[in-house]
């Protein structure tokens, strides 16, 4: 597993952090030998490679499955990618259950609008209040608008 992970560690460098130059075909290919050899991290970017379409041409089918495999192993930001392309209610409420504090906020969302679920605002708010809790910076910032636009109602 060791050789595994210094080709994702690698994978990462060719992504342009520390100010190296952005490579995302190079960084596709090591990540996709990482994969290959079971590491979970690099099953993980998969799903985000193809997602986004870096080093590769965007594939949302590709993204789903490498995600859908990251999910069986038990990573709960497999579980929120998922619900953001399926917009899922059911995967949001998994990757919640799981730990993800992203998917409180998505979930509120989904809720908020009716989409894919009956539209809600009251679970809706208490989902947002929660995700703010836990610092997720949007749900922080929509509470904070909601707390300012309620105070200057009364």
């Amino acid at each position: 597993m060791n050789a595994a992970y210094a080709l994702y560690e690698s994978s990462l460098l060719d992504i342009g952090e520390n100010g190296r130059p952005t490579d995302y075909s190079k960084a596709f290919a090591l990540n996709a030998q990482a994969a290959a050899m079971g590491l979970p991290d690099a099953i993980l970017a998969m799903g985000w490679f193809h997602f986004n379409g870096f080093g590769t041409p965007q594939n949302l089918r590709r993204a789903e499955r490498w995600y859908r495999r990251s999910a069986r192993l038990g990573e709960p930001k497999a579980m929120f990618s998922l619900g953001q392309i399926a917009c899922d209610e059911k995967a949001f409420e998994l990757a919640q259950k799981c730990g993800h504090v992203r998917s409180q906020y998505w979930l509120g969302k989904l809720y908020w609008r009716g989409q894919g679920v009956p539209c809600d605002r009251a679970k809706a708010i208490q989902l947002f209040e929660r995700a703010a809790r836990a610092n997720d910076p949007e749900a922080k910032r929509l509470m904070k608008f909601k707390n300012r636009h309620h105070k200057s109602k009364h």
